[in-house]
């Protein structure tokens, strides 16, 4: 039979070490956000269409650090939430054990 040890302060630990990078991911996001995106150097065909790439390839890229902050901010709300149903099974749990007649 294999045992699983869950320390709750440990896993909630983790999903607090989550949410700073969550933050710090943001904090990134939004300082250099702004830079990525550029305005064409001038007003000829290939200035526009180089500044609309790197434009373009500026809003993926926000896109996807968009994502990943959400992704980090649901795993930390994942494991918070499964360490509260851990917890709420193992007192259900022991309190079934304190009922056992000897």
């Amino acid at each position: 039979m294999t045992h699983v040890l869950v320390v709750p302060e440990i896993v909630l630990a983790a999903a607090a070490e989550l949410d700073l990078l969550a933050d710090r991911l943001a904090g990134v996001a939004a300082t250099t956000g702004p830079a990525t995106h550029v305005i064409p150097s001038g007003t000829e065909e290939v200035s526009i269409l180089a500044a609309t790439h790197f434009n373009q390839v500026a809003t993926l890229q926000d896109q996807a650090l968009g994502k990943g902050i959400l992704e980090l901010r649901n795993a930390a709300n994942t494991l918070r939430t499964h360490v509260a149903q851990y917890l709420g099974q193992d007192l259900a749990n022991a309190a079934t054990i304190g009922t056992i007649p000897v």
